[in-house]
């Protein structure tokens, strides 16, 4: 379950690394520290504790459905090929919002503005990442949109298993380089072995943006959102994932 962390404690584990950097001269650990100088900030973020403390709230009262919540797909190329400094420089856990009601595998025929089944991450997007100068590259939000709605519509089947039928994705603002989002993945529908998930890229404000009743899943920070169909195939046991926590 993830918690709100001290801050105190994170501080003194960065000193702590970068005693150990000084001392060893290490790229590896620079690296490591850089990493937990994003996870820090972040976890200093009124919106970010918002989402947290509403995220352990939600668990205390479905704690009998946590064991439900599985990852079957390790993200190669998100976790590891494009994680890194100036990259992927944060990634959290996605945080899962599913009712009771949905774990049952049944067909959904919409979903009801109280009920949940959505999940929310949280990325800092590095330089490296850019297409135009300074701007997110957007085939790279399109590749994060097709895992997360796929990674949501993977709980929903039973199987815990499925691959993308359709992407259909808009860009409304540029994504600048070299600031956190939030991507925030809505069910939609399902019919059989089919869900449809809407995505969105929300901007994350800095702390120091945040004002009383800040709305900030409106318009005005919506950078980017899709539609997606995933499917699970008859074929689907053919399909080697592996159950991995990241």
């Amino acid at each position: 379950m993830a918690e709100v962390e001290d801050t105190h404690t994170l501080v003194n584990s960065v000193i702590d690394l970068k005693t150990m950097a000084d001392e060893q001269g290490a790229e590896t650990t620079k690296s490591t520290i850089e990493i937990d100088e994003y996870e820090l900030q972040i976890k200093v973020n009124p919106i970010y504790q918002q989402y947290i403390s509403r995220y352990n709230e939600f668990n205390l009262k479905n704690h009998l459905n946590l064991h439900l919540i599985k990852e079957q797909l390790w993200p190669n190329l998100t976790g590891f090929t494009l994680r890194g400094q100036d990259k992927i420089n944060y990634r959290s856990d996605s945080l899962y919002f599913i009712d009771e009601s949905y774990w049952d595998y049944s067909d959904i025929e919409q979903i009801e503005p109280h009920n949940n089944n959505y999940s929310i991450t949280f990325f800092h997007l590095g330089s490296n990442l850019s297409g135009h100068n300074g701007i997110v590259h957007g085939g790279l939000l399109a590749t994060l949109l097709d895992e997360l709605t796929c990674r949501l519509a993977f709980q929903n089947f039973e199987s815990k298993k499925g691959v993308t039928a359709n992407l259909n994705i808009n860009y409304r603002k540029p994504t600048y380089v070299d600031q956190y989002v939030i991507i925030k993945c809505i069910m939609i529908k399902k019919s059989g072995r089919k869900c449809w998930i809407k995505g969105q890229v929300f901007k994350l404000p800095e702390a120091s943006e945040v004002r009383d009743e800040f709305d900030h899943e409106s318009n005005d920070n919506l950078l980017t959102e899709c539609e997606v169909l995933v499917i699970e195939p008859k074929w689907v046991h053919q399909l080697q994932n592996k159950e991995t926590q990241y």
